[in-house]
């Protein structure tokens, strides 16, 4: 099967899926997150030039990567790897390819612990938003969903404390990541010491 036809497909799934089965008050981890993440695996992976197979790897795990979240919110990282094996299988996709997509949305359980470049761009992705002018909005977004989701509940001391830690300790893995993404972050940081 094409790659552009097997990507095209999975994104039209993984929407579909999001839209008719992601719990409410999912402020954070819904579709403008993952076709975000989608976009920040592109444009990392077009600045770390690899090819059209690997982009078409981190682009469909992209999409898939949070499609957990529709049935369980802790762990959702294993029901998106079962979705998207699922998925791929019947989509006649060849196994070492299922194999990575699977790899990279695996990497992405916290703590994030990349084996493979392509890994490390699927991580450096789903933490783009930490090097976001937009970030506090995101963070806010988190945390709402942290409450309704989870029954966790911050002050705002807590929350910011919480957050400017994440920020210090997080570190980026490409080298994109670790230039370009970790200068914004910086900035960042430096909002939240203000």
């Amino acid at each position: 099967m094409a790659l552009y036809k097997l990507i095209r497909q999975s994104a039209r799934f993984a929407k579909k899926l999001i839209e008719n089965q992601l719990p409410p008050n999912m402020h954070f981890h819904n579709l403008l997150h993952t076709q975000y993440v989608v976009n920040a695996v592109s444009e990392i992976g077009f600045q770390c030039k690899i090819n059209d197979r690997d982009m078409a790897i981190i682009q469909i795990a992209a999409w898939f990567h949070d499609t957990g979240y529709c049935y369980a919110y802790v762990g959702h990282e294993d029901n998106s790897i079962g979705i998207a094996a699922t998925f791929l299988k019947q989509e006649d996709a060849d196994g070492s390819f299922t194999d990575e997509v699977i790899a990279c949305i695996a990497a992405t359980k916290m703590p994030q612990s990349p084996q493979s470049p392509l890994q490390q761009i699927m991580c450096d992705a789903d933490m783009f938003h930490l090097a976001d002018d937009n970030y506090p909005t995101y963070a806010a977004r988190l945390r709402a969903e942290w409450e309704y989701s989870l029954n966790k509940k911050y002050s705002d001391d807590e929350w910011h404390h919480m957050n400017l830690n994440m920020l210090i300790q997080h570190k980026y893995f490409t080298d994109y990541g670790k230039t370009v993404l970790q200068e914004h972050k910086l900035a960042n940081i430096d909002m939240l010491l203000r």
